[in-house]
């Protein structure tokens, strides 16, 4: 396992240069200084997973003096975009971090997989080596007619996510973190260092346990008993179309409103396929119509009826938080775990990674200094305020896509701000704000004219 993930995700681009050498800090100065560690150029080589009977022995490197030592500073559980940049920050700053993943890597996950700018601006390190496509600019189109062109100020890129995630928990490897594949995740207790983890082999000790492991969390069920984040549906396929379909797309993806009720239908190039699906803000109880709805989708497009084989996987997104507060005691949320999830796109990855490096910040100032980790709250209300204006404005945006389209996406202002929003330059809570201000655009603005593509209808 461990020469198959270095062989495929170990490696940078070529000609890129060596991944720099790490420092070590201790965790009271790299608090004291407020540092966050961002070395957005390390691609280290993957040497093997350093397990975790190598760091039981080792001396604590904390700030901190401790009767009872823990064998683990921070146990994260999940190897997503979330509990990856978790570790990475922490095992670059010196923690003992042990990552825990109930599946072998790469393993398959439902997910667009597309990358926002900001998303990439937000990442500890380059994910270049897992981009698939550079994205420039979308078709927006109502029921497979009159797209418009929507640039984007900032190129985004296209992953599959076994890709991101195995490339992402190497490089937290090669921080220092420990990996434990095939491992799950049984339960916690506090103890006199901080929490007892109990896995499918035994039990370890941390000062802080880390609950990355998605939607279906089994941290946050046993954190919150009973506690459910509002889950907004989702269909993909994966693809194959007939050739010339990609080169056709170029950096190109497609999104459309009017292929499903209160959601819209998107189609992403990847490297050897597209990723098809259909997202719906309202959860109803008519979501047992999504593959129907996705196979009239795919008739509609040219470019997708003809395709060579086609994989359909449903999931959930979550698009509201599950609890009011994301960390209790030692034991903190991040990502899908946590319900973070934007509901106007359904973008998660974003939020994974930006929640990751709140998380990795809060823990270090708790291992450095003892603060409570109920900082971290404090410091997520920012993006929960972020994600409950998206909230606002996709039930806004989605009572109606018919005249979203026609009156919003066909403008040229309200154009302006949803690419803003995309590239992450303009915020939900501020484009909420702007609305009154742009009402003058709005109605001057010329409608944005619908072009002839040979990617719709």
């Amino acid at each position: 396992m461990a020469r198959r993930l270095r062989e495929r995700y170990g490696r940078g681009e070529a000609g890129a240069p060596e991944a720099p050498v790490h420092t070590r800090p201790l965790f009271a100065e790299a608090a004291a200084r407020g540092r966050r560690i961002h070395d957005r150029d390390h691609r280290a080589e993957y040497t093997g997973p350093r397990r975790a009977h190598d760091l039981r022995a080792s001396p604590a490197r904390g700030g901190y003096d401790e009767e009872v030592a823990a064998e683990f500073d921070v146990v994260v559980v999940g190897c997503g975009p979330a509990g990856n940049t978790v570790a990475y920050r922490l095992a670059a700053a010196g923690a003992r971090v042990l990552l825990l993943e109930k599946e072998a890597l790469p393993r398959h996950k439902v997910c667009g997989g597309g990358l926002s700018a900001k998303t990439l601006r937000e990442a500890p390190f380059s994910l270049a080596p897992v981009i698939e496509r550079e994205i420039g600019s979308a078709l927006i189109a109502y029921a497979g007619a009159n797209p418009v062109v929507c640039a984007l100020p900032r190129t985004g890129g296209m992953a599959q996510r076994a890709a991101l995630d195995a490339f992402m928990t190497v490089q937290a490897v090669a921080a220092g973190a420990s990996l434990r594949e095939r491992e799950t995740f049984e339960g916690f207790e506090p103890d006199a260092v901080g929490v007892r983890v109990t896995t499918g082999s035994g039990t370890v000790t941390a000062r802080v346990l880390v609950g990355a492991d998605g939607v279906y969390s089994r941290v946050r069920a046993r954190l919150f008993p009973g506690a459910k984040p509002r889950m907004a549906p989702a269909i993909e396929a994966l693809l194959w179309p007939a050739p010339g379909t990609l080169e056709m797309m170029g950096g190109t993806c497609v999104f459309d409103l009017g292929v499903i009720p209160a959601g819209y239908g998107w189609v992403f190039p990847k490297g050897d396929h597209l990723n098809v699906g259909l997202y719906r803000f309202a959860r109803r109880p008519g979501n047992r119509d999504m593959r129907a709805l996705l196979d009239a989708f795919i008739a509609r497009y040219r470019i997708l009826r003809r395709h060579e084989r086609i994989q359909v996987k449903a999931l959930l997104i979550p698009v509201a938080p599950a609890a009011p507060t994301l960390a209790r005691d030692n034991v903190v949320l991040v990502g899908d775990a946590a319900g973070l999830s934007d509901a106007l796109f359904g973008e998660g990855i974003y939020y994974a990674v930006k929640s990751g490096n709140t998380a990795a910040e809060a823990i270090l100032r708790y291992l450095g200094s003892h603060r409570p980790l109920a900082a971290y709250d404090r410091m997520m209300a920012g993006m929960r305020f972020e994600l409950a204006a998206a909230r606002m404005a996709a039930r806004l945006f989605y009572a109606s896509p018919r005249h979203a389209f026609r009156f919003g996406v066909r403008n040229r202002a309200v154009m302006a701000v949803f690419a803003g929003m995309v590239a992450g330059s303009v915020s939900p809570a501020r484009a909420l704000a702007a609305l009154p201000a742009l009402a003058p655009y709005w109605l001057a603005a010329p409608p944005l004219r619908p072009v002839a593509s040979p990617l719709v209808g």
